[in-house]
């Protein structure tokens, strides 16, 4: 409404703005006395022979007209006395409206059925539109990839709600707190808990138990929650987004919960606990056709606060206990709380002696026990052990929850020693054989999706440091077919998911690819994660989001999503992971001329004598020495990364450290062959790069070794924010074209064609392989020379003269023939063969190239 009233400014009209009120709605004729504008003194008068105003009426919101100012206004308007813009709200589908208690206020909204009116639907907010609106707000820059995926999601589609949340967020992010904890207590008279009760207050009882009850009941099955809540209600809801279906076979329900925790502070705890207690009582009576372990760990946790007496659980059978128990001890294991996962394994082990709860007692004593240590049981280990387990109960004839069988046990174990030999082989840099091993694994078609999925991805990183990108990115297409089935047996946890794109991310940027296609399946990805992930799996987001704004470019927002990752839940990304993900990080912001920042996290790093993390951080440190101007040290550094990958079978990282050599000119004439062998050798996208580009190098390039350490190309991300400064200054009639003035260099003839082109500075440095910043430089560096006024008119200057050689040599060519010459030289060719070339190793790279 506001930019309708500026826009009728514009136009030279005038805009009579009539602000309503609560306070107003029920006083007669309250919303015009307010607004003391003299024009609508004809509204009171209730004349109908004059015009009632001269310009255009706004009103903002109809809802709180009082009933004689809306019958005054419909009735000029009526007349055709009267030009009113008027704004009302409308329920969604299945919202119930709110009674109309003023007959007035619905004629207003019947103008437009009797055709007196047109009526202007604005569309419900959609996610790319949400996410384009979150840049919009000051310090946006503070919100993660995560949290504003979170921040849509919770929004509903709601501008209004999303305006709240985002600035709520942002105060939340200022003050040093994690804005989606801060999300779970809101202060009940602030701003946005009066937008939360508005935006639910028209949702019908049905929709508020569905919601209120599936927050309590995590991740219910959608078969189950049908037995509970009205079907119609959770297909709607389903529909509409604010309940989410993951994709395993018995799509569990995650609520919104915002709007759900609205929706339990509407009906009241005691009736939600009501449902919850019920649906718990169900499942027990009827524990021989149907179970759920969303409603067992309720049960389970009702029996721990009541006690046996009070909660009944001893009129249940022992087998009934124990199943309860080793439910809810196994959803406390997941979420990292032993106690509680402790208490209930005991409660159930005193029921009946079940293997699977005798380790799920054990998982949680080792936790407890080394809680500060630093020493936990990885991820796959515990899922292994407990597959173990379940496969002996299954022998036993105890078969708890009907899930996997021995052989399929058996064969997630195998993959897990495969894919740990992987990972050593990995760090001591031999990573043929970490790819061999990997390989195996991923031919375990028996094992569980999870562990297949891990054992592609990682099969596909090895390929790739090893130097086949081949059979790299045969894996990575295995692993998206996995990641893109619509149903999956066993299902894939968030964190499955997300723990493959950190790999297939680094995987492209390690081989010099452009990921920008994984980045995308990131993006999808975080959407889900807002709905079923906890901290772990955000963290595991903020990860994957450091790698691809990384390979971007992008080195301010890779800090901020790693800062980000880290401080929810350290432990959900692997310590390997972490730090080769932060020095990455470091290297980003070292190209960005952020020297202190990428310094102190390479000091901050402890290689711990892993010769991988150990070869990656004087790789780091090479960048950040070379971007200080310190050339002597930047050689130092790397000649200990080269030393480090010398005889390894990691070609990715060798083909890396060759390539720095030979642009910081310490290079051997055996390594430039070696570094040529390479390139013949494996089919990685850097490695006819890293030859063609220190065979091109001039001597003025040799003052900005700085951009040509980077080898990997930028990320062709989307990014809504991009601005090009160049059109502003650049104007649409062409200047006169003068002769080039100055000696323009290979690179900045290059980029002047390329400008000549349309391309924008971002798309040049992803072609050449080299960082915005240097473009600009080349750019301004040949303006000044050739005295161009912009961007456009040294592209065109350039392609002038480039057009006036290419005559010239056609030209001579031609007198050549008419005069049977047989050596012609033309500006082109002298232009070509003048061309600066480096002494020493980079000549030898190119004859032999």
């Amino acid at each position: 409404m506001r930019g309708i009233t500026a826009e009728i400014a514009r136009l030279g009209g005038r805009a009579i703005v009539l602000h309503t009120a609560s306070a107003l709605s029920q006083q007669p004729f309250g919303a015009v006395d307010a607004t003391a504008d003299p024009a609508l003194g004809m509204l009171r008068a209730g004349s109908d022979d004059h015009t009632v105003a001269d310009g255009v009426l706004i009103v903002d919101d109809i809802e709180l007209l009082d009933a004689d100012s809306a019958r005054a206004i419909a009735r000029s308007v009526a007349a055709r006395r009267l030009t009113a813009v008027l704004a009302h709200r409308t329920a969604r589908p299945r919202d119930v409206e709110a009674p109309d208690d003023a007959g007035a206020r619905r004629g207003l909204r019947d103008l437009w059925v009797e055709g007196l009116a047109r009526r202007v639907d604005l569309t419900e907010l959609d996610d790319e539109e949400a996410f384009r609106l979150i840049d919009v707000f000051p310090d946006a820059r503070l919100l993660d990839s995560p949290t504003r995926a979170a921040l849509v999601w919770r929004a509903d589609r709601s501008r209004a709600l999303l305006r709240r949340l985002v600035l709520h967020a942002i105060a939340d992010a200022r003050a040093g707190r994690d804005p989606l904890e801060a999300f779970r207590t809101i202060a009940p008279h602030s701003r946005l808990a009066v937008a939360l009760e508005r935006h639910v207050s028209e949702m019908p009882t049905e929709d508020l138990e569905s919601l209120a009850g599936i927050r309590r009941l995590a991740h219910l099955e959608t078969a189950v929650a049908t037995r509970f809540f009205e079907v119609d209600s959770l297909h709607a809801l389903v529909a509409r987004g604010l309940l989410h279906a993951d994709p395993s076979p018995e799509r569990r329900l995650t609520a919104n919960d915002l709007i759900s925790q609205e929706a339990q502070r509407r009906l009241g705890v005691s009736r939600v606990d009501a449902i919850v207690d019920a649906a718990g009582r169900r499942m027990l009576a009827e524990s021989d056709e149907w179970w759920s372990s969303a409603v067992a760990v309720t049960v389970a946790q009702r029996w721990h606060r009541l006690g046996p007496e009070l909660s009944g659980e001893t009129a249940h059978p022992p087998a009934v206990r124990a199943r309860v128990a080793l439910d809810a001890a196994r959803e406390a294991n997941d979420r990292g709380d032993a106690a509680h996962a402790a208490a209930y394994a005991a409660r159930g082990l005193g029921s009946a002696d079940v293997p699977a709860l005798r380790l799920e007692a054990e998982l949680a004593a080792r936790a407890r026990a080394t809680v500060g240590v630093g020493e936990t049981d990885d991820a796959g280990d515990v899922e292994m052990r407990r597959r173990m387990a379940r496969g002996d109960a299954s022998d036993e004839g105890h078969d708890w929850r009907g899930e996997t069988s021995h052989d399929r046990a058996l064969a997630d174990s195998r993959v897990d020693d495969l894919l740990a030999q992987a990972s050593r082989a990995g760090a001591r840099l031999e990573w043929t054989a970490a790819a061999e091993a990997a390989g195996r694994a991923a031919a375990e078609v028996s094992a569980a999706p999870a562990a297949r999925l891990r054992a592609l991805v990682a099969a596909g990183t090895a390929e790739a440091i090893a130097g086949c990108w081949r059979r790299a990115r045969a894996c990575y297409r295995a692993a998206e077919r996995m990641l893109d089935a619509r149903y999956v047996d066993d299902g894939l946890l968030a964190r499955d998911r997300l723990t493959a794109l950190i790999s297939m991310l680094a995987g492209h940027q390690i081989a010099g690819a452009d990921g920008a296609v994984v980045h995308a399946r990131l993006e999808r990805e975080l959407a889900r994660t807002a709905r079923e992930g906890d901290g772990a799996e955000l963290s595991l987001a903020g990860a994957a989001a450091a790698i691809a704004f990384a390979g971007a470019g992008r080195a301010v927002e890779s800090r901020r999503e790693l800062a980000s990752a880290m401080s929810r839940t350290p432990s959900a990304v692997a310590d390997l992971d972490t730090t080769m993900i932060e020095l990455s990080v470091a290297e980003e912001l070292a190209l960005a001329g952020r020297f202190d920042d990428a310094r102190a996290i390479v000091m901050r790093l402890d290689d711990r004598g892993i010769p991988l993390l150990r070869r990656s951080s004087l790789y780091v440190q090479t960048t950040v020495l070379a971007a200080e101007g310190r050339h002597d040290a930047a050689r130092v550094a790397a000649r200990g990364a080269a030393e480090l990958t010398r005889g390894r079978s990691a070609a990715a990282l060798r083909i890396r450290d060759l390539f720095r050599l030979t642009a910081l000119g310490a290079a051997s004439e055996d390594e430039v062959d070696e570094l040529v062998q390479l390139a013949a050798t494996t089919d990685l996208p850097l490695a006819a790069e890293a030859v063609r580009r220190a065979s091109a190098r001039s001597t003025v390039e040799e003052a900005l070794p700085v951009d040509e350490l980077r080898l990997h190309a930028l990320w062709s991300t989307r990014d809504v924010r991009r601005q090009h400064f160049d059109a502003v200054t650049d104007f649409p009639r062409p200047p006169e074209i003068d002769a080039v003035r100055g000696e323009l260099t290979a690179r900045e003839h290059e980029i002047a064609l390329m400008a000549d082109e349309g391309l924008t500075n971002r798309e040049i440095a992803t072609r050449l392989f080299l960082s915005v910043r240097t473009v600009e430089s080349h750019i301004y560096q040949a303006r000044a020379k050739v005295g161009a006024a912009s961007r456009r008119e040294l592209g065109r200057m350039v392609a002038a003269e480039v057009e006036r050689e290419r005559t010239t040599t056609t030209q001579s060519i031609a007198a050549a023939d008419e005069g049977g010459d047989q050596h012609v030289g033309s500006p082109a060719t002298e232009r070509l063969t003048a061309l600066p070339h480096q002494p020493g190793a980079t000549t030898h790279l190119t004859r032999r190239a």
